[in-house]
């Protein structure tokens, strides 16, 4: 028996849908997600507070619950990771999280393994496998027209391969974007020289940890980096810890080495704002690439760099390139790599794994979209 109004819970998940510049589909699945979690209390609170940054004490008067009852409340919601701060002004100031990337991150990002984050991580898992039920024609060709003329809201930045990869250019930062290979060991000397800068579970991994589920690629579970002033929230609240530039370092190029994708986020999927987060993803895990191995979503992505094979009489057929493309765009023919231009996300995997040279990296700007997959091409079930 549901223990919530799913009228209001519905009415909570527009207004989280609406912290963000990037939503989910309210469904019933979803909502069963929130019931899962939230107390019919903790909802009137959520909806009788809204969405705008408030003091603490502009929130207590605006619930009209009594300052014990609201108090005890407004603690459940933080530890929930559905209340997110930041100080402004001095002031420490509270806002209703988005859904994803938000709420579901935080909640399971301290790694604990309660019960109730198990029971969280099951209906997770529900909610994703609901939404494959919808890759079918005709409505896998209307999601993938759709999906094509959006704004791409995920940022891969690559991590530094040692060499030297010269632009001639200046370029400006936009949404979805790969950036210069030096631009991840940038984004953290410049947060850990202001200390703020921390380590958190991997949502994704801790999900599927809490399920059973070993991480294919063997990436370690504290690999996400939060970054500026909500490494601030994360740390005071018990999420994550403070980390040093050092590190920071290590688990990016721990990570890289495994196969990690570096993935950058922005403050409301907005790439004017700053930057929240780096997540360190992989093809198995990732609420992103992962359900994109499965058939769940298709990627669009903006990027500055495509591979391209520079020594093919170099290649000695290894298959690294190919176990570690997040996105298959590279295959084997007669024993020798091909790389289809059109669907490299230019995350620089391939070009990190090979060990005879034979790729070379071009710098070109682009937009890349991979159409939500046949559920029959799907690298993973």
């Amino acid at each position: 028996m549901p223990k919530n109004n799913y009228l209001k819970l519905a009415r909570l998940a527009f207004m989280m849908n609406g912290q963000s510049s990037s939503s989910l589909p309210v469904t019933l699945t979803l909502l069963k997600v929130f019931d899962s979690v939230l107390s019919p209390h903790e909802v009137d609170f959520l909806l009788a507070m809204g969405s705008e940054p408030l003091t603490k004490d502009v929130i207590f008067k605006k619930v009209n619950v009594p300052i014990d009852k609201a108090q005890e409340i407004f603690s459940s919601l933080i530890k929930k990771g559905i209340l997110w701060s930041q100080i402004t002004d001095g002031k420490e100031m509270f806002t209703v999280a988005p859904i994803m990337l938000g709420w579901f991150e935080v909640y399971l990002c301290n790694g604990s393994t309660a019960p109730e984050k198990r029971q969280f991580a099951q209906w997770l898992t529900r909610l994703f496998y609901s939404w494959k039920k919808y890759n079918v024609t005709p409505i896998r060709q209307i999601r993938n027209w759709i999906n094509k003329r959006t704004v791409p809201h995920n940022v891969i930045k690559p991590a530094s391969s040692g060499q030297n990869i010269i632009i001639n250019e200046a370029i400006a930062p936009e949404i979805s974007q790969v950036l210069p290979s030096t631009y991840i060991q940038e984004l953290v000397a410049r947060y850990s020289d202001e200390g703020l800068i921390a380590v958190v579970h991997c949502f994704c991994r801790q999900w599927k940890s809490l399920e059973g589920i070993e991480c294919r690629l063997k990436m370690p579970l504290e690999a996400c980096i939060v970054l500026g002033k909500f490494s601030q929230h994360a740390v005071k609240y018990g999420f994550g810890r403070f980390i040093s530039k050092d590190e920071a370092t290590r688990i990016i190029e721990e990570t890289k080495k495994k196969g990690g994708v570096h993935v950058v986020w922005h403050d409301k999927d907005q790439i004017d704002r700053d930057e929240i987060a780096i997540c360190n993803c992989c093809w198995d895990c990732c609420g992103v690439l992962g359900s994109y191995s499965r058939g769940i979503n298709s990627l669009h992505f903006k990027t500055y760099y495509y591979a391209y094979i520079m020594h093919k009489e170099k290649c000695t057929g290894c298959g690294l390139c190919v176990t570690y493309c997040p996105v298959r765009a590279i295959t084997l023919v007669d024993n020798k790599p091909v790389i289809n231009k059109n669907m490299c996300i230019g995350c620089l995997q391939c070009f990190h794994k090979c060990k005879k040279d034979v790729i070379a990296i071009q710098h070109e700007e682009r937009e890349v979209f991979l159409p939500l997959l046949k559920p029959s091409n799907a690298r993973l079930q």
